[in-house]
C-alpha cells in the first residue's frame, strides 16, 4: 500500500524526489509524470520512508513545542511548562519551571496562534539580548571578528555567515543547551575564513571545538525545533 504523500510538481524539475518533514511525506515530480508512474516510485522507496517516518514521530514525540495550555517550551535544553490567561497587555513571565503568558483581552485571533506569535516575539528579543552578546564574547577569544550579527528567523538552520561575513543567528538558538548555542556560533565564525565544510574549515573548527563532531550529532536531534 502507498503511503499518503503531498505532491508538489515543477516545470523545472527532471527527476522524482521524496522528502520527509515534521512526520509527513512531500513528493517532488515533474510535471509530466502520470500519478500511477509517482506511487510506484513511492511503493518502491517504501522501506526508506518507513524508517524515516519511524525516526522523526520519536524526534517529534521527544522535542515538539506544544503551544496549548498546559504545553511545553525548550529553554535552554529544558523543558518548560507553557500556560496562559487574559488580561490588559501582552506579557510572558519566565518562572523556574514555566512560561506565564498573559494575553490582551483586545486580543481576536485564535488563543494558540496569538500565543504561539507572542512567544516567537518574546524569543527573539532574549535572543538579541543573549545570542549577539555572546557571539561578541566568541569571536574576541577566537579572533574570529564579524562585520555584523543579527538574529534571524529560518526553519531549515540554526544560523549563518554571508560571503561579506555577516553572521546571522537563529533565535531558536536559545531551545538548546548553552554548549550547542555555542558550536553553532564557532560553526558560523569559522566560516569568516573558510566559507565551505572543506578540510581547512572543520581543522579550524577542530581547534575552536574540539567537540564539534559530537555535538554535530547532538543538534542533529533538534531539526524538530526549527518547525513552529
Amino acid at each position: 500500500m502507498t503511503h499518503a504523500y503531498q505532491l508538489i510538481r515543477s516545470r523545472k524539475r527532471k527527476t522524482l524526489g521524496i522528502r520527509i518533514r515534521d512526520a509527513e511525506i512531500q513528493v517532488r515530480a515533474p510535471t509530466g509524470v502520470s500519478r500511477d508512474e509517482i506511487d510506484r516510485f513511492v511503493l518502491s522507496r517504501n522501506d526508506w520512508i518507513n524508517r524515516h517516518l519511524s525516526h522523526q514521530r520519536e524526534q517529534l514525540s521527544r522535542y515538539q513545542i506544544q503551544i496549548s495550555q498546559g504545553g511545553r517550551v525548550m529553554l535552554d535544553g529544558r523543558w518548560l511548562a507553557l500556560e496562559w490567561q487574559r488580561a490588559a497587555r501582552n506579557e510572558v513571565r519566565q518562572l523556574p519551571e514555566q512560561l506565564k503568558l498573559t494575553l490582551s483581552a483586545r486580543v481576536r485571533r485564535e488563543e494558540r496562534e496569538a500565543v504561539r506569535a507572542l512567544l516567537q516575539q518574546w524569543f527573539r528579543v532574549e535572543a538579541e539580548a543573549r545570542l549577539i552578546p555572546r557571539c561578541q564574547e566568541l569571536a574576541q577569544i577566537t579572533g574570529l571578528i564579524p562585520a555584523s550579527i543579527s538574529i534571524g528567523s529560518w526553519r531549515a538552520r540554526w544560523g549563518q555567515c554571508s560571503s561579506k561575513g555577516e553572521i546571522g543567528l537563529n533565535w531558536r538558538l536559545l531551545q538548546l543547551e548553552p554548549r550547542l548555542q555555542d558550536y553553532v556560533i564557532l560553526h558560523e565564525l569559522c566560516h569568516l575564513q573558510q566559507m565551505n565544510h572543506g578540510p581547512r574549515f572543520h581543522a579550524l573548527l577542530a581547534h575552536h571545538c574540539p567537540a564539534h563532531i559530537q555535538l554535530r550529532a547532538e543538534l542533529a536531534q533538534y531539526t524538530v525545533c526549527l518547525n513552529w
